[in-house]
């Protein structure tokens, strides 16, 4: 190739005119190496306008001397068939590099290890041992939901060529029938937002297989004519394409009579038929050809080698976004048309440019259109019947792009690297193409716009296909090096617009988006909920399965068809939903199991603070609003003057009606001014207050136990008392959640409700100090000194027995006691004034808490709760269920009551974030205190 066609083609990939020259010089001409090293981001120092180019501008007739035997349009290859990736129109951050540890390019140092994946090369091949199997490919490159990429791509222009088309799918006889069929050009193959050095790997394989010959592997001078519309075709649907790949994937040298795969150049031997006829000739080179049988099916000859499987899965995804953008019914009419060439072989010099040839489709398909007869409407003058035909089109419409769309995703997910393929796996499932991971990590949009489904019921009415995308997403998760693709945010089109300098090119702007396991899991919350409204408790492995067609029909219609009565139609539907709720789930699972161990537990701990991203941010603008409030404590009387106080202290209270404290007064008012908008608000832990609506020295305080330790989401109720000298001296604090006075939850919580808190007076240490110390602070010393990790610790006479078995059957006791009373009491009798916070609480975190009960359920002991004592080996002993550990016990109780807060229909969230009552006697009801 000559200096000015090698500088054209690193200049029509989109690489700087100074950097393409430097690449040549350091790789001494070879475009394919000069490519990679400017990928690889080598010459990132050099000025992407340092000559005064227009580095975008292509160069016209740059690839004359390329083999385009088959293939002809108006203009050149050149100017339409490259993608520019700029690095001057494009901003990456730094990271987005993939690092030595993870490069899947050889360098020149390298080439002699490895296997070869694409042939032709002579001194960088693409190699990935063996070593590097369980490496993500993607780990050095930075992605975001954030993140925006900007990318010069050409126009989209079609080209045509002339091919063989199979014999069983012909619209006419003959063996050697032939058609016109739409090529896939580079600049669509290598089309999408690229990461590292993907658009290097992509131009290789591309230009490996366009190339023209190969040589005969075993030297006998014969050489092999390769050409794209061999490999690169998109017909009509993809059975027509395997087929045709199938027949042109190999061939026999007609010198020594072997047979290579023209994909990669590898010998294969004959195929069996012939082994008869030539005995000790054509020898199996591979070691799979050591266990074929006496025929090779289809699937098995496109199985061979990594090339094919990425050539495969960028050819197929292709077809299923062109279906899924609505594209394929276009295609069907345009991208195949029959000609008969019977007895002829010369299909490749009989190439045109395909809409001077046929310019009868245009017209046709706009005189189709133009003849449709127009509607006769619906008015005052028109039936009076409801015309649904315009429905039933659509309904119609969208089935068979359904079907299309799960058809074409059930056919390429064979061709995905499986290491449990039945019959054994191949070299493609264990060496993956880096190509078909670029191509599976770019062209999954379709998977992301079905996952954004927000209607659990449309999902299951389309059940097939979906099902169909689980069993792709559950593939994908199975292999290792295209797991942690389900956890990548992806790159979505958001912008086209014209490029600059050059009417050629168009600017494609990407925005980062919601990842397909993100976007998952608003499935699995629409399914766990349907779960959890369905009655029917009917074993789906106990029923026959039923089909999307049973779920179109009417329960009429399905008891004509089964002979039940309507009841049991209705069983049906609540169990063929059961089922699709409980597929979901399941992908999900296998989904996440598959990242833990490909990515580990810091991509666990991340990806779940993702997940728990909305939720969070939820709740805490809730807790923000609710955190402090005024309220009434008073109990009414018909005696004004003697007025009690739902409150600990309400003997003390009643002895301070009618007491002059200004001093007091205003100490009060300005720490309650602060306290409005200084409590402790997070997913983690928050504290309510509340404050009589007329004695403002009357307070309740809520503290939701925090993270990491036994109290974790308990609901920890205090009554809080200001008194006459306030706040020269400290206020009265008393706990009132010990479940009626048995559960010591602490060293410093005793089951009467005395606190000891060095604040507090009750314990040694800094005190009250005069002016200074607040509300504010003895409330958090509660939340973080007493309600703490390892409550154990608490009493001095072991404050070093840190892990120590002791600590932790303490800590085992009191996350029982949580559950029992902190839990499932409060949530069955929610103490007044915390009722609707401690619903809404509880609603909000149910998954949590669900999630925190399996947590717990490994850290516990087995034994009763032990209830007034502080040592974990003495106290009154709880006896225990017949049934079930009584951790158990405790966290079904809970369960269940977070099942009834879900369920519950008479309890709402208005737009303030307060609760309503439709029906207050409706729900979850109890006595309004427990005191």
């Amino acid at each position: 190739m000559t200096c000015d066609a090698a500088l054209a083609q690193l200049l029509d990939m989109g690489i700087p005119r100074g950097r393409a020259r430097a690449a040549l010089k350091r790789s001494k001409g070879d475009v394919m190496s000069a490519a990679e090293r400017v990928f690889a981001g080598e010459f990132d120092e050099i000025s992407s306008d340092d000559e005064g180019q227009d580095d975008m501008q292509p160069v016209p007739g740059a690839l004359k001397d390329q083999n385009f035997v088959g293939l002809q349009t108006a203009e050149q290859m050149s100017s339409t068939s490259t993608i520019c990736n700029t690095d001057a129109k494009r901003t990456r951050p730094s990271s987005s590099v993939i690092d030595d540890e993870h490069e899947i390019i050889a360098s020149d140092s390298e080439t002699d290890e490895g296997d070869n994946y694409d042939q032709g090369f002579e001194e960088e091949d693409v190699v990935m041992s063996s070593d590097k199997q369980g490496v993500d490919p993607y780990a050095g490159i930075f992605f975001s939901k954030n993140r925006l990429e900007k990318i010069i791509t050409p126009l989209k222009k079609e080209y045509y060529a002339l091919v063989a088309l199979p014999a069983n799918r012909s619209k006419k006889s003959g063996p050697s029938t032939n058609g016109w069929v739409r090529i896939l050009d580079k600049g669509e193959w290598m089309s999408g937002c690229p990461e590292g050095n993907e658009q290097s790997l992509l131009f290789q394989l591309y230009s490996v297989l366009e190339e023209g010959r190969i040589a005969c592997p075993s030297g006998c001078g014969h050489s092999f004519l390769r050409r794209k519309q061999n490999f690169f075709v998109l017909f009509p649907d993809l059975s027509m394409y395997l087929a045709h790949l199938s027949a042109n994937l190999r061939s026999t040298c007609p010198n020594c009579q072997i047979r290579i795969c023209l994909a990669c150049g590898e010998r294969t031997g004959k195929w069996p038929s012939e082994r008869g006829s030539a005995p000790g000739r054509g020898t199996p080179h591979s070691l799979e050809e050591n266990s074929r049988q006496d025929h090779w099916p289809q699937d098995d000859v496109l199985l061979h080698c990594p090339n094919i499987q990425g050539v495969i899965l960028g050819v197929g995804l292709r077809m299923i976004e062109l279906a899924f953008a609505g594209e394929g019914e276009k295609g069907q009419n345009t991208a195949v048309a029959l000609e008969s060439h019977a007895g002829s072989d010369d299909r490749d010099d009989d190439t045109e440019d395909y809409y001077d040839q046929h310019p009868d489709i245009h017209n046709d398909a706009v005189g189709s259109f133009m003849s449709h007869r127009k509607g006769k409407g619906v008015g005052y003058a028109g039936t009076v019947s409801e015309d649904r035909s315009g429905q039933i089109r659509a309904e119609r419409a969208q089935k068979e792009a359904d079907d299309k769309t799960s058809t074409l995703l059930s056919q390429v997910s064979v061709y995905l690297p499986h290491l449990n393929r039945e019959g054994g796996a191949r070299v493609s499932d264990h060496l993956v193409h880096p190509t078909a991971l670029a191509h599976v990590r770019r062209r999954s949009a379709f998977v992301n716009d079905l996952l954004r489904n927000d209607s659990l019921m449309d999902m299951s009415k389309r059940g097939n296909l979906y099902r169909v995308l689980f069993n792709w997403l559950e593939a994908v998760a199975s292999h290792e090096a295209l797991a942690s693709m389900l956890a990548m945010p992806q790159m979505r089109p958001i912008r086209t617009e014209p490029a600059p300098h050059d009417s050629h090119f168009v600017m494609i702007t990407y925005e980062g988006s919601s990842s397909p396991r993100e976007l998952l899991e608003n499935c699995v919350i629409q399914a766990q909920a349907a779960l959890k409204g369905l009655e029917s408790d009917v074993d789906p492995e106990d029923v026959d399965e039923v089909t999307e067609e049973d779920l179109r029909l009417t329960n009429a219609q399905l008891n004509q068809k089964k002979g039940r009565d309507s009841e049991a139609c209705k069983e049906n539907q609540n169990i063929v939903l059961k089922q699709f709720c409980l597929r979901i789930i399941s992908t999900a699972e296998t989904i996440d199991g598959s990242l833990v161990e490909t990515k580990g537990k810091p991509f666990e701990r991340a990806r779940d603070a993702s997940t728990n991203e909305a939720a969070s941010n939820i709740y805490e603008d809730w807790a923000g609003r609710a955190r402090f409030q005024y309220c009434d404590m008073s109990i009414g009387s018909e005696n004004s003057s003697n007025i009690a106080y739902k409150h600990a202290f309400n003997g003390v209270i009643q002895k301070m009606v009618g007491m002059d404290l200004p001093k007091r007064s205003l100490a009060i008012a300005k720490e309650l001014a602060i306290l409005t908008t200084s409590l402790p608000v997070a997913w983690h832990s928050t504290i309510f207050l509340r404050v009589d609506i007329a004695r403002v020295d009357v307070l309740k305080a809520m503290i939701i136990g925090p993270e990491g330790t036994p109290y974790e989401n308990g609901c920890f109720i205090f009554d809080i008392f200001l008194p006459a000298d306030y706040n020269i001296s400290c206020p009265q604090v008393k706990a009132m959640t010990t479940n009626g006075g048995q559960y010591r939850y602490n060293p410093n919580l005793y089951a009467d409700g005395k606190v000891c808190l060095s604040l507090l007076g009750t314990w040694g240490g800094p005190g009250w100090i005069s002016g200074q110390s607040t509300l504010l602070q003895v409330l958090v010393s509660i939340q973080s000194l007493i309600l703490c990790e390892e409550p154990y610790l608490n009493e001095p006479a072991y404050a070093n027995e840190s892990g120590s078995t002791n600590s932790k059957a303490y800590s085992a006791n009191v996350r029982r006691m949580v559950l029992a009373d902190a839990m499932a009491n409060n949530i069955k009798c929610p103490p007044f004034p915390f009722e609707n916070e401690i619903r809404t609480h509880f609603r909000l975190k149910a998954e949590d808490v669900r999630k925190q009960i399996t947590r717990w359920k490994a850290l516990d002991d087995g034994q009763a709760i032990k209830t007034d004592d502080h040592s974990p080996h003495s106290g009154t002993q709880m006896s225990k269920p017949s049934k079930g550990t009584p951790f158990d016990q405790a966290a079904e109780a809970v369960r269940q009551m977070l099942n009834k807060l879900e369920r519950q229909e008479g309890i709402r969230q208005d737009a303030s974030g307060q609760e309503e009552t439709k029906n207050p006697g409706q729900g979850i009801e109890g006595p309004k205190s427990k005191e």
